[in-house]
């Protein structure tokens, strides 16, 4: 894992522990909580400057890095709907995986139907964002191997996001492209048509809403640096 400092609620930092090959964060207990509202931007970053890095399956058991008890898959509830992790049952921390953590931070929501009804008219196949699965849009709207349902990268949280917690330079030059993300569908289907634009993988695995919005947002503060 990579240690990475990141802006803590109030002062100081929180001391994360990242993953990039399992893409996943450990936090020691409560650290999810006491990350501040900048903080996320920052692991935006960071996730998309590790966008061409080749996951590892994940174990089917996983040990605390603390305590090396065995992790407990486990469920909370966020505004957006229900996220995942695993965490110790000694109470020494957590591994989320970074899907599940843009979820409980509110970047990640499910299509509603109408949404689902325009992808379906432009797109057969897309990727499941939680275990890379194919997803027949056709016939699902979950995935058939680990029952998530089809999500993506809510624009206009990611919008809010900007323009609350990254710096005023970078509101300056993120504002305007980012307001263009609001029709989220739309812009990704341009993105699929611009190869160049796409994630690895992305053109012949089929679309992964939630890595093309990371990317979007990604290639947004690359190009303004």
């Amino acid at each position: 894992m990579q240690a990475q400092s990141l802006e803590k609620h109030e002062q100081g930092t929180v001391q994360l522990d990242l993953c990039f090959a399992c893409a996943g964060i450990w936090f020691d207990h409560l650290e999810s909580v006491q990350l501040a509202p900048a903080a996320v931007i920052e692991l935006f970053k960071e996730i998309y400057a590790h966008r061409d890095d080749v996951p590892k399956p994940q174990a089917t058991q996983q040990a605390c890095p603390r305590c090396r008890a065995t992790l407990v898959l486990s469920f909370d509830i966020s505004k957006t709907g229900q996220f995942s992790y695993f965490r110790c049952p000694r109470g020494d921390g957590r591994f989320t995986p970074f899907f599940q953590f843009l979820r409980e931070k509110q970047f990640v929501r499910n299509l509603t139907e109408l949404e689902l009804r325009h992808l379906r008219s432009q797109v057969r196949q897309i990727r499941c964002s939680e275990c890379g699965a194919p997803i027949d849009l056709e016939h699902d709207s979950v995935c058939k191997y680990c029952r998530a349902p089809v999500s993506f990268l809510d624009a206009e949280a990611v919008e809010k996001a900007v323009h609350m917690w990254s710096s005023a330079a970078d509101r300056r030059h993120l504002a305007p492209t980012t307001a263009a993300l609001g029709n989220s569908l739309q812009q990704m289907q341009l993105d699929r048509r611009d190869k160049t634009a796409l994630p690895t993988g992305a053109a012949v695995g089929g679309l992964d809403l939630v890595a093309l919005g990371i990317h979007a947002i990604g290639r947004l503060f690359e190009r303004d640096r």
